[in-house]
């Protein structure tokens, strides 16, 4: 068998209520959709984040139309080294990684669909066939922007409630980094005390000063937080906040970005939850890894999500099936979504969770009108027929907390 094609097509999904967030807002969700062709007639599907401008990692994964065509799904090796080899990543960017990473997702389901197994088989089996899922709630922008801070966190205790009524969630994730940070941590309050069982995490997107940090964990702690995710900027500012308050679990992404920061993260002690991320380790088997690295370092394992639509949750879905040592639940933006571009519409939520696709391959495949119709609003999105509100407060101007 061998590839004779890609076809990358960038989406975007409308919300029926943007949401806030450190930098800003998300009026929808992007992504790029990825289908691999081979000679067999067989297709396998795949999916990244867009980057901001949403161009660029569109041209990045067409610009590897050529260096995969007449390659065998099946040697994935040689496909990384060609596209995603470590020195181009390290001089070129993480674009590089993460248009590999939709590849090999697709190259995954490619070679499920070829044995007929589903890809958690490829990743060395399920153990589990059912994931639970986190329930992330964002403050909703009102206007464009921030509304009052008592009317936003009313609304987040009142969403929170919904989605584990309706979908029986239980876990909770804040987004924070959008109000100042001791508003911040009465919402986190009453969600406590609205959900008193349940694990409940806090992430403000690095936006914390170290002090508004360590005073934020120490006022947390006593409500019995889950953890605390990228309070502040970077390993060293992470590390000094954990040396400071030793008792409350710090989690990463930003600041624990990818493998050349999981050696100084562990030596610095500024890291006890990794959140991993397929798209950015490198896809699923590189993040199969990750798992055996943090079980040798006795780290927690949890997962980052960056807005996925069905073919990326797929693919989490199957990963987390596979993991050992995934000790928390997955976040997920996917409660957000009012449709999607697989048939059948969106994955359904079952007891808290997702079950995990039986397969073959990634277990979705694409539903070419949806693709069509959210495809054509991605472009009215880049050519400006449709307007996005700028962020309320300039990056540049937004206060360190």
């Amino acid at each position: 068998m061998k590839i004779t094609d890609l076809k990358a097509t960038p989406v975007a999904m409308p919300l029926k209520t943007p949401l806030l967030h450190a930098w800003g807002v998300h009026p929808g969700f992007g992504r790029l959709i990825v289908q691999v062709f081979t000679d067999e007639g067989i297709v396998g599907l795949g999916e990244c984040s867009l980057t901001p401008g949403g161009r660029q990692i569109e041209e990045v994964v067409n610009s590897c139309r050529r260096l995969i065509a007449g390659e065998d799904p099946f040697n994935l090796e040689r496909l990384r080294w060609k596209i995603a080899v470590p020195f181009y990543v390290r001089m070129f960017g993480s674009n590089l990684t993460n248009a590999y990473a939709a590849i090999e997702f697709a190259c995954l389901d490619i070679q499920g669909k070829a044995v007929g197994r589903p890809v958690c088989d490829l990743l060395g089996g399920a153990l589990r066939d059912h994931v639970p899922l986190t329930a992330y709630l964002f403050y909703f922008a009102e206007d464009g922007g921030q509304g009052p801070w008592e009317k936003a966190s009313e609304g987040v205790v009142e969403y929170a409630a919904r989605l584990v009524e309706e979908y029986g969630l239980r876990s909770l994730k804040l987004k924070g980094g959008a109000y100042p940070p001791d508003q911040e941590a009465e919402t986190f309050i009453a969600l406590r005390k609205r959900f008193p069982g349940l694990p409940l995490r806090i992430d403000p997107n690095g936006v914390w000063s170290i002090a508004t940090s360590v005073r934020i964990a120490r006022r947390l702690v006593e409500h019995d937080i889950e953890y605390l995710e990228d309070p502040t900027w970077g390993l060293a500012g992470m590390a000094r906040v954990k040396k400071m308050v030793p008792y409350v679990p710090l989690a990463s992404n930003m600041a624990c970005f990818g493998y050349e920061d999981l050696a100084p993260a562990y030596l610095l002690e500024s890291v006890d939850v990794v959140l991993s991320d397929p798209h950015w380790y490198g896809g699923l088997r590189a993040t199969k890894a990750l798992g055996m690295v943090l079980e040798a370092f006795n780290l927690d394992m949890g997962m980052h999500s960056g807005t996925e639509f069905g073919v990326s949750m797929a693919a989490v879905l199957h990963l987390a099936a596979s993991l050992p040592n995934l000790s928390h639940a997955p976040d997920a933006h996917y409660h957000y979504l009012d449709d999607d571009i697989i048939k059948g519409g969106k994955i359904p939520y079952v007891e808290g969770g997702m079950k995990v696709p039986s397969g073959p391959g990634l277990g979705v495949e694409l539903d070419e009108q949806k693709l069509h119709q959210y495809h054509q609003l991605y472009e009215a999105y880049v050519a400006g027929a449709i307007t996005v509100p700028p962020p309320p407060t300039p990056l540049y101007l937004k206060p360190k907390w």
